[in-house]
């Protein structure tokens, strides 16, 4: 195949000129860019039937079971879940009363940040929910 598209181009006794290394090079430019140009409709065709299911849903609500069986089928590039995956899971609860949001631990455990948070509360004689910590991070003593 590949001797029947260049053999306009090339001819195989003379040395390959630039003029003809440029074509071929924009050859493969342009494969590459239809191929991705068809990925991209794929991908924008499979967008526009999902929504359409959402709308064939609110028309037809006893096809709703059908919708979401092929829905998981079409999901099949997730792993299913084990129950200690499932256990591990974040659960979203309110933030408690006096909280100013998350407290992002870097390198360090919850037990080691709450003992360094009662430490500067305790220190600067503030109460402990008026305090802000954005995160903690642990640093690793370098010896010479």
């Amino acid at each position: 195949m590949n001797d029947i598209i260049l053999c306009g181009i090339l001819n195989r006794t003379d040395p390959l000129k630039v003029t003809d290394a440029l074509l071929l090079a924009l050859i493969g430019i342009v494969v590459v860019f239809i191929v991705l140009i068809l990925l991209m409709l794929i991908v924008s065709l499979v967008g526009k039937i999902f929504d359409g299911s959402e709308k064939l849903k609110e028309k037809h609500p006893e096809w709703n079971d059908k919708v979401q069986n092929l829905k998981a089928k079409m999901t099949f590039w997730k792993k299913d879940k084990k129950e200690e995956d499932v256990a591990s899971e974040k659960v979203e609860q309110p933030l408690a009363k006096g909280t100013c949001g998350e407290l992002k631990l870097i390198n360090t455990d919850e037990r080691d940040a709450a003992m360094i948070m009662a430490i500067v509360a305790d220190q600067t004689n503030t109460p402990l929910n008026e305090l802000r910590f954005k995160s903690i991070k642990r640093v690793e003593d370098e010896e010479k």
